[in-house]
């Protein structure tokens, strides 16, 4: 009986902290991170190397409450890249044609509630 109040307890604790301050859980890009009114910046650089490099980012999900913004830019660079928006249940693939250099990938929150898997990557364009 105690385990069980004290369970009880926990997950009332939990709930009120995702309400308040929001709540993120899990590991991108391997598994589907779950959101709960959460706001916040995930940043990953990326560089790019050979003939006709891309950079490839994957985005599933369904987000109940919210938004998603991916921004694809030159690393120091000041004006915003490539920037696409995600609300509700999306399904994305990316392909970023680029320079050799140093990218990031900026994945943006805004009182998300809902679930996404991300994926990024630099690849090359080879016949």
């Amino acid at each position: 009986m105690r385990s069980l109040l004290f369970l009880a307890l926990i997950a009332a604790g939990v709930y009120f902290y995702a309400e308040r301050f929001g709540l993120a859980v899990g590991y991108a890009p391997f598994t589907p991170v779950y959101y709960w009114n959460y706001s916040g910046e995930l940043r990953n650089q990326v560089r790019a190397t050979g003939t006709r490099p891309f950079i490839k980012v994957v985005v599933d999900g369904e987000l109940r409450k919210g938004g998603l913004e991916v921004e694809i830019r030159r690393s120091g660079q000041s004006g915003p890249g490539l920037v696409k928006r995600y609300q509700g249940r999306f399904a994305e693939e990316i392909r970023q044609p680029v320079d050799a250099s140093l990218y990031e990938v900026i994945f943006r929150f805004e009182e998300a509630r809902g679930q996404v898997r991300m994926d990024w990557v630099a690849a090359r364009n080879e016949f």
